[in-house]
């Protein structure tokens, strides 16, 4: 069995260890060593898991166990069911426990289809397959290649133990996972992540998927009966319930199961300690396009700019390789809300301007420009001209709005003030009616409200095929002709210009800006190539997020020359052909009003 394989290090001793506690390695390993087929050299699991503590070196001097594998086990440092814990530990448990134990399992998740250099990974989990990746790929590694297997089955020996546990311990003074992939031709996908936590973690664990506060209450009254307080709240239209914070990560997993045995979905989420403070760990993926090969565009939700879905599911509806997403939006309802700023799909706009925000809009040349857009809007007509108030939005009040079939299958339905509709085909009248119609493709609606509803149906009357007319510009300074980029989206701040870090904050307030948060980027490096970039945060063990200018600084050290922030937090996704390549801070997706695509064009 020995040198098979070489784990990462010089073997050492285990320092700091308490006479009680190596009495009690020893004991273990003698019951071991008298065990009928137990091999002498092998190591007993509980063993494994008190000396991984010890080598994490975090400090545990005020719990309430004097035993090291019991504490991190409770601490949830390592969530496997570890079983019997007299039994030996293999080489695929002692990894997989490390790579826990390090806070790197998020990175194991994605890096799960790396190819490895062993010839027996087949038979291994996915989660194994990347935890084997991120051990060879960090520095200072876990383990060696040069072997052509990896045996993970067998029992390890106690020198290859204290080798892995010798790489432990110098990983959790600092380590960098760097790992450059090429997900198609023309593209290239760099995963980083650097750092690990120093506290000892607590969590959160979240019940979804109620249909209202009466399901979400009922729930709340059964947990309630097993031993759980969890608060009942509704972010953005859905019932959810939320646990305190709990340190026993044995009872983290029975509320997890008593969920999941009630038919309801359940997330378990590792508490924030310390976000905004240097000792985090930091998670960041860029993608770089060629233009050449990929056309980017934004992509709506299959139910149109007044809906909000995962953007998975609006990439694989707008079937493009690639996606991030975009800029920010309001909720109007569950699974229902709005742009923010300018939205312009291959030349029709589909949302106007919010003023004081940076946009970026790109022509069909690929040639991009970045600043502030206005827009005007109106309809000449024999009675006068009539100013447009907004693109694909219910405004109340004496307004006038254009709706496209980009808002949805059809329009708002207004009880609440007067309203009419003049549906348009052909640049002509083809209807007049009250407010919530269909959408049709090809067709477009004016609706008025307020006093404009008597005002449309005096100029566009019922069984009329009048003319209409849209005028329709958008402007901006700096000499970019706004009207000739077919696609824009607005977001901000802006981050970089020709290289150099600027950071505005355009209206927003200082949690978004000074604090530690997910963010998501789009850009241009210096050899004019595309760029999609989340930066992971809010989650104790895997990422703590960046504040704008530390985004700016990143993005200037790595030959960036333009860069614009999109909507962040819980939004924050990169999609690649099926696969997200960030963990989402809410620890599922978030729905979200559009995102910006990469499509094939060869």
């Amino acid at each position: 069995m020995r040198g098979r394989i070489s784990w990462g290090g010089r073997p050492s001793a285990v320092l700091g260890v308490s006479w009680m506690r190596r009495l009690l390695a020893l004991c273990l390993a003698l019951c071991l060593s008298f065990c009928p087929g137990a091999e002498a050299a092998s190591v007993a699991r509980g063993v494994f898991l008190s000396e991984l503590l010890e080598a994490r070196g975090l400090d545990w001097s005020s719990a309430r166990e004097n035993d090291g594998a019991a504490f991190i086990l409770r601490s949830g440092l390592v969530t496997d069911p570890v079983g019997k814990l007299n039994a030996p530990v293999t080489r695929r448990d002692a990894l997989r426990w490390s790579v826990q134990a390090l806070g790197l399992e998020v990175e194991a998740r994605i890096l799960s289809g790396l190819s490895l250099p062993f010839k027996d990974v087949k038979s291994l989990s996915a989660l194994d397959r990347g935890c084997l990746a991120v051990a060879v790929n960090m520095d200072p590694p876990l383990i060696r290649t040069g072997v052509p297997t990896f045996r993970g089955e067998h029992a390890i020996t106690d020198k290859e133990a204290q080798s892995l546990l010798s790489a432990v311990r110098r990983a959790s003074g600092g380590l960098e996972l760097d790992v450059k992939l090429s997900p198609a031709a023309g593209m290239t996908l760099h995963i980083h992540r650097s750092g690990v936590s120093t506290g000892i973690p607590k969590w959160r664990v979240y019940a979804d998927g109620f249909n209202d506060k009466p399901e979400a209450e009922a729930m709340q009254r059964f947990l309630k009966g097993k031993g759980f307080d969890m608060t009942a709240s509704q972010p953005n239209y859905e019932w959810i319930l939320r646990s305190g914070l709990l340190e026993d990560y044995g009872r983290v997993r029975r509320l997890f199961d008593l969920i999941r045995s009630r038919g309801r979905k359940a997330r378990i989420l590792a508490s924030v300690t310390n976000r905004d403070t240097e000792i985090m760990p930091r998670y960041w993926a860029t993608l770089t396009m060629d233009p050449d090969r990929y056309r980017l565009e934004p992509i709506l939700a299959p139910g149109g700019s007044s809906a909000l879905a995962p953007l998975s599911e609006m990439a694989r509806t707008a079937r493009v390789r690639a996606a991030v997403n975009a800029g920010f939006f309001s909720v109007t309802g569950r699974n229902r809300g709005l742009p923010i700023g300018t939205l312009r799909i291959r030349g029709a706009l589909v949302n106007p301007p919010y003023q004081g925000r940076t946009c970026l809009g790109w022509n069909k040349k690929n040639e991009a420009a970045f600043g502030e857009v206005s827009w005007s809007g109106s309809i000449p007509t024999d009675q006068g001209t009539l100013s447009l108030n907004a693109v694909n939005r219910f405004v109340k009040g004496d307004t006038l709005v254009l709706y496209t079939p980009h808002y949805g299958a059809s329009t708002p339905s207004v009880t609440s003030i007067p309203a009419s509709e003049v549906v348009v085909r052909g640049g002509k009248s083809a209807g007049l009616r009250e407010s919530g119609g269909p959408l049709e493709p090809g067709t477009w609606v004016l609706a008025g409200y307020g006093s404009n509803a008597d005002l449309l149906r005096d100029i566009f009357p019922a069984g009329t095929r009048t003319p209409v007319r849209v005028q329709s510009e958008l402007t901006g300074g700096g000499g970019e002709s706004w009207g000739e980029m077919e696609n824009i989206v607005q977001a901000g701040p802006f981050l970089l210009s020709e290289g150099e870090v600027r950071v505005d904050a355009e209206g927003f307030g200082n949690s978004l800006v000074n604090l530690r948060h997910p963010r998501s980027i789009v850009g241009l490096t210096n050899d004019g190539n595309w760029i999609f970039m989340v930066i992971d945060g809010r989650n104790g063990l895997h990422a703590s997020g960046a504040t704008l200018m530390e985004a700016a600084e990143l993005l200037s050290s790595m030959n960036m020359a333009y860069a614009l922030n999109l909507d962040g937090g819980g939004s924050s996704e990169l999609w690649i052909d099926g696969k997200l390549y960030n963990s989402p801070s809410g620890g599922k997706e978030r729905p979200v009003s559009y995102g910006i695509g990469a499509r094939s064009v060869r």
